[in-house]
């Protein structure tokens, strides 16, 4: 129901904006009473996808048939909704007589809204009747079902023989599982395995389960596999049979007869009955139960009540998938199992296929290649062991193009199968935004923040309480790294995330579940584009990676295509618009036709590269614009200060003119949506600008005549977590907001003496001071300041004397020093625990600095703590004393003005003073110059002004 849910949603946001439309387009108008009745459906369907998600009742292929007739109808009247929009729009702005298109367009949106509401009505009804007849289905098989279940040994796991399950690179796992399985705490502890579906979680337990010390250490051992679908008869008994069982073991005593009378009574009596037979059978023993594969917490909560703390060292052993449940049950921290390395990953493959014999050398090139594109998976890799076993020599450079699809098609699909349990057990809201992940190619780093503007720009998240969209976004893509579904790549240094990526086989999941309801269509354009039916059902999203559009046709597309994704700068998108009129989402790493975007009324979200200079009668068109990207120049009308939906605008220099003064003060248009801001030249800081945007997150400004009292009110903004200032020196006051983590300030002047206004910042985490952000040559830090700094980049700034120590900065991870004429950094720095990185580049003094930053490393290990990790990236330093130059031309005439010397190496460049007027000028200048590189070569000239 994936799609159609997020069809659904999609539409209660356009719903919402007709609704409630900008200013400049109140002109919009429509039957408000069929627009709040399509919602009110809408709303209903919704909710009851959040409430019921997977227990709709019905076969598979009446909900199939269902979620195709709810995705057709919200997105047919989100259709005709936004393409009256449009002519609208465009007849608002024309001075041709549109009277009739206008008419047939009412015409055709009257019919439209009214069908749809008719059809979810009808779906409505339907969904209601499933239900009822699920429960009364389930009312009447719950007996059957559970004496059926009950019977049946596919819950209870056999132990497996020890060595049957290769194990590698979890040996320090094992080790501290077992550990914290036989550890002298006689409380009754949780122990929990995490990690993503494939990764070794069962292989792993059961490795520990079956180890003769585990084995020996309790007197009563069982292991239940409880996965998605359970009852807590099914657990109860599966324990209690495992138990039986094992005591027949141990007194070999009793017939069959007998055996079969015990599994009879086990079976009698209600959920209760049972708890307290397990409850009895444990207490006073110290035992180890194992519930492999649990989904939810219910699970636990149901078996939790039953089990004694005998205080007797008694543990249970848990594997998930999902983090939060883990933390959630553990008594400590999850074991949360890695993907491999590439050494790992190459050992287990190769173990798989040749067991104790040794790879052939002239396979082991190839053998690592297709151990690497197994991207550390234990499963991946056990799966395409076997086929390769299986498989002749030759045979191996066609399973190591395409390891994916070797893995998924093997064995029944039988890999795919368990990473789509993941999927499936996912929230009905989450699984849009997975599905998402397939408009990404594989192995692609994606930047978090593109990926939640995208979201939502798509309308997939849905309004809650007074959080933004963006950080009801941040939660989903949480959950999904907490269920092991999505990757950390790299974390921002304030700690958030800044990329993440999907496992190729999910990716390759995400694909094959997209093209079953007809998601998104993703691949090339010449291969798969043109073939693609215009039916009702055909995929409104378009991701290509290649291809060209040339000797394709330029008519529009039907259904319209909504969203266009490109990721290869050699594609061409001449004639999108008119393919796509109604496409709210393009993001393309090309420069895009500029008229074009003059067209796509309906935008919400357009990043694109080079320049754009956006006229008033542009920006009137497009109503829905939300987040607009450009990697050059943007320029920008003053009415943008009036499109109130815009929610981030980037740009490397963004040409924003004042907004316009109000003829009536109560008018005053608020951007509040707006939370990012960056690079905007030549920013006034007046208040006036500042109140219009109070929600900024995100806020990149170059100010080049600031006046005195201007930077006081970058206070007035609460919200704001990143604040990137170029300004030049500035008199008055500078108040920043409490709310900042990340400041990075270049030119601003700032004395060391007057440091505390950003050292008091109670939030500040990261702070970067580049070229005379700071000047003065001694800096003492006052006590208790930076209290929450991690990251500290000092660059070219006025700085020789640093006195500190670890009451200053007493979160400290990251220091890097560059440009300065600093010796040394203060040795107390060694007692600041958290430090972990010291980086010097290019200081005048590289020498002495880098020897402090070593001998602070030193301290620490004498300490007993880690040493800290010390980088250099300077290869030489050179340093030149230029005397005097000897019989030099001076005047005009082609010939040298008055002289100095240059002295360049890489992207570097120092220069003596200029002696005027002078053949013999004297500079005695001492230059310093840093080689990053032993290939760059140094220049020097002598040249004059003109």
């Amino acid at each position: 129901m994936a799609a159609a849910y997020a069809a659904l949603v999609s539409l209660t946001h356009t719903l919402d904006q007709i609704l409630n439309p900008p200013p400049h387009h109140q002109f919009i108008n429509f039957d408000r009473d069929r627009i709040n009745c399509l919602r009110e459906k809408a709303d209903f369907l919704i909710d009851y996808f959040l409430e019921n998600n997977s227990n709709t009742g019905g076969d598979h292929k009446e909900i199939e048939d269902l979620e195709t007739r709810i995705r057709v109808a919200a997105e047919g009247a989100e259709y005709i909704l936004e393409d009256n929009v449009m002519n609208q729009i465009l007849a608002a702005g024309s001075e041709v007589d549109r009277s009739v298109e206008t008419s047939t367009s009412n015409n055709l949106l009257s019919e439209g809204v009214q069908t749809a509401i008719q059809e979810l009505h009808s779906i409505e009804e339907e969904l209601v009747r499933m239900k009822k007849d699920h429960v009364q289905h389930k009312n009447s098989t719950s007996t059957q079902a559970s004496s059926s279940s009950s019977s049946s040994s596919s819950s209870s796991r056999p132990l497996l023989p020890i060595g049957e399950n290769t194990m590698v690179g979890f040996d320090g796992h094992v080790n501290e599982i077992m550990g914290a399985l036989s550890t002298d705490e006689s409380n009754l502890r949780i122990i929990s395995i995490v990690g993503m579906g494939g990764i070794g979680k069962t292989t792993l337990a059961t490795h520990v389960y079956n180890k003769p010390f585990i084995v020996q250490h309790f007197h009563v051992c069982a292991w239940f596999t409880v996965s998605q679908e359970y009852t807590e008869k099914e657990i109860l008994l599966g324990l209690l049979r495992q138990i039986n069982n094992t005591n027949r073991d141990e007194q070999k005593t009793g017939d069959d007869d007998d055996d079969d009378d015990d599994d009879d009574d086990d079976n009698d009596g209600d959920d209760d009955q049972l708890g307290n037979k397990l409850h009895k059978t444990l207490f006073g023993r110290k035992y180890l139960i194992v519930m492999d594969d649990m989904w939810d917490i219910k699970a636990w909560e149901m078996i939790n009540r039953f089990l004694p703390d005998n205080n007797n060292g008694s543990r249970i052993l848990v594997t998930t998938r999902l983090l939060r449940l883990a933390m959630d049950i553990g008594s400590c921290s999850p074991y949360q199992l890695n993907l491999l390395d590439e050494e790992q990953s190459w050992d287990l493959l190769s173990q798989k296929i040749y067991a104790e014999k040794r790879c052939p050398v002239e396979l082991e090139e190839i053998g690592r290649s297709i151990a690497k594109k197994c991207r550390g998976l234990p499963l991946a890799l056990a799966v395409i062991g076997g086929v390769l076993a299986k498989s002749k020599t030759e045979n191996w450079k066609y399973v190591e193009e395409d390891v994916t699809s070797a893995v998924r098609n093997q064995g029944d699909e039988f890999c795919m199968k368990i990473l789509s349990l993941s999927y499936n057990h996912l929230p009905i809201y989450l699984k849009p935004c997975f599905l998402y992940f397939a408009a990404f190619p594989e192995d692609f780093d994606i930047q978090v923040s593109r990926l939640i503007r995208l979201w939502v720009a798509e309308g997939f998240i849905r309004k809650c309480g007074h959080k933004s969209l963006e950080e009801i976004g941040e939660e989903y893509l949480k959950n999904l790294i907490e269920r092991n579904l999505t990757l950390v790549d790299k974390l921002e240094l304030t700690g958030e995330v800044k990329t993440c990526h999907i496992h190729d086989l999910l990716s390759d999941l995400c694909r094959i579940e997209a093209q079953k309801v007809n998601f998104i269509f993703t691949g090339k354009l010449y291969n798969h584009l043109y073939m693609l039916p215009n039916t009702k059902t055909r995929p409104t999203r378009l991701s290509i990676n290649g291809g060209k559009w040339k000797g394709m046709k330029r008519t529009p597309y039907r259904p319209p295509t909504r969203s266009f994704l490109s990721f290869s700068s050699r594609d061409s998108t001449d004639y999108t618009a008119r393919r796509f009129p109604l496409l709210r989402v393009l993001d393309v790493v090309e420069k895009y036709p500029k008229d074009e975007i003059l067209q796509l009324i309906n935008s919400r979200y357009v990043s694109c590269t080079g320049s754009i200079s956006m006229s008033s009668s542009i920006l009137s068109r497009l109503w829905s614009l939300q987040t607009l990207v450009v990697d050059k120049e943007l320029i920008l009308p003053s009415e943008i200060w009036q499109v109130p939906q815009l929610r981030h605008v980037e740009g490397n220099s963004i040409i924003l003119p004042d907004p316009p003064p109000p003829d009536d003060v109560h008018k005053i248009i608020l951007l509040e949506n707006l939370q990012t801001l960056s690079t905007v030249e030549d920013f006034k800081c007046t208040e006036a600008v500042i109140k219009r945007i109070p929600n900024v997150k995100t806020l990149g400004i170059v100010c080049g005549t600031i006046g005195s009292n201007c930077l006081r009110n970058i206070g007035l903004l609460h919200k704001l977590e990143v604040l990137t200032l170029l300004c030049c020196p500035c008199g008055g006051e500078t108040v920043f907001p409490n709310s900042l983590k990340d400041l990075r300030l270049h030119g601003c002047k700032i004395p060391w003496e007057e440091m505390s206004v950003i050292g008091s910042l109670p939030n500040l985490q990261v702070l970067v001071l580049f070229k005379n952000a700071a000047i003065g040559q001694k800096w003492i830090p006052i006590e208790g300041e930076f209290a929450r700094l991690k990251y500290l980049w000092i660059h070219q700034c006025e700085l020789e004397i640093w006195e500190a120590d670890n009451t200053h900065f007493p979160c400290l991870e990251i220091l890097r020093l560059g440009h300065l004429n600093l010796k040394e950094i203060p040795s107390e720095f060694a007692e600041i625990l958290p430090l972990q990185k010291i980086r010097v580049d290019y200081n005048r003094n590289n020498d002495l600095i880098l020897a402090s930053a070593n001998e602070i490393s030193e301290q620490r290990e004498n300490l007993g703590y880690d040493g800290i990790q010390v980088l250099n990236r300077t290869f030489g330093v050179l340093r030149i004393l230029v005397k005097r130059g000897i019989n030099l031309a001076v005047g005009g005439d082609g010939r040298i003005g008055d002289p100095y010397v240059v002295i360049t190496i890489g992207n570097q460049r120092v220069e003596t003073h200029v002696v005027a007027n002078n053949v013999n000028p004297e500079w005695d200048d001492d230059l310093t110059i840093w080689n990053p590189n032993q290939s760059h070569l140094i220049s020097l000239c002598l040249t004059g002004t003109s």
